[in-house]
């Protein structure tokens, strides 16, 4: 499925192979390590954060809640 990742500067599409499973959850998607190797993602636990780059060289970031969490 054609996945985009985006912020309010710049975007980022790639196609990711999802399983769905239907039960309750706090996330929304989970990245596993062949998506975040291809998107050459930085990811901060601490700061509840992930970097990438945008095809054009812009920074993509992008940002969790801790509520919601």
């Amino acid at each position: 499925m054609r996945t985009t990742l985006f912020d309010e500067e710049a975007a980022r599409t790639i196609v990711i192979r999802y399983i769905v499973v239907n039960i309750p959850s706090a996330y929304n998607l989970l990245l596993g390590r062949p998506s975040i190797n291809r998107l050459s993602v930085v990811a901060s636990k601490k700061h509840m954060k992930m970097r990438l780059p945008s095809l054009q060289r812009k920074l993509i970031t992008i940002k969790s809640d801790q509520k919601a969490a």
